[in-house]
């Protein structure tokens, strides 16, 4: 089962994407889910669900929990149930909230939680690092489309330290055209909000990156353009 765990809707600052047509569009690229993960919210989320009637695609509800050390997928067993992060923390607009002290709680619900983007230097506040000493990880996002691929190759060799499995996701925000870059592929159907969150605490999940494949050569076409190479090289040291 196919699905993109990092997506937003206009129930996030700053995005104006219509949650319809991201399910319509996730739709013409294979996708079999799609799980909605608003920045510091889940308000809406019932929005969300009552989607599910219009599309055979599976919804999702996450949210993306931005700290003073990265930022973080965190998928509740019932999102209509898990407070709401300033019922619990207050106010960020002052002061970023504590990862130690988020990540904690969270975990403490029983969600399951992915280093998202964690060594993106153009994001606010990456955890770099700090991802190292944590925990409470069930996964962490090694390809995001919107990353420098050095970065994702920083969260590849992080999940690895960490004995972790990997997760792809679009983290579509200011466009449809975002959307069918990075997915996840489960092995076994997920039907269930509480279903995928077993599954990301059970690890049996791939990153998956889509997207146009690279230009492959005819047969003997790399050899004789490395050879031509090479003579124009030859030609240059000649003349100089």
């Amino acid at each position: 089962m196919l699905i993109d765990l990092h997506v937003h809707s206009w129930l996030s600052r700053d995005c104006q994407l219509d949650p319809k047509a991201v399910l319509a569009r996730a739709e013409t690229h294979g996708l079999d889910g799609v799980a909605f993960t608003e920045t510091n919210t889940q308000d809406g989320c019932d929005e969300l669900f009552d989607l599910q009637r219009t599309t055979k695609l599976k919804i999702f509800v996450g949210l993306e929990l931005a700290t003073d050390k990265g930022q973080y997928l965190c998928f509740f067993p019932d999102p209509l149930k898990a407070p709401e992060p300033v019922q619990m923390w207050g106010s960020n607009r002052e002061k970023p909230w504590s990862a130690e002290e988020c990540l904690t709680k969270i975990h403490s619900l029983g969600a399951a939680i992915v280093a998202a983007r964690p060594f993106d230097r153009d994001a606010g506040n990456p955890a770099g690092d700090y991802v190292k000493t944590l925990k409470c990880l069930s996964a962490v996002e090694v390809y995001n489309p919107k990353v420098r691929p050095g970065a994702n190759e920083q969260a590849i060799e992080a999940a690895q330290a960490l004995k972790l499995p990997g997760i792809a996701g679009s983290d579509a925000r200011t466009s449809l055209d975002e959307l069918g870059y990075g997915a996840t592929l489960f092995k076994s159907p997920i039907t269930t909000q509480a279903g995928l969150v077993k599954a990301l605490q059970g690890g049996a999940f791939w990153p998956v990156q889509m997207g146009e494949l690279p230009h492959l050569r005819r047969p003997g076409e790399a050899k004789t353009a490395e050879a031509k190479h090479k003579k124009q090289q030859k030609k240059r040291r000649w003349r100089n």
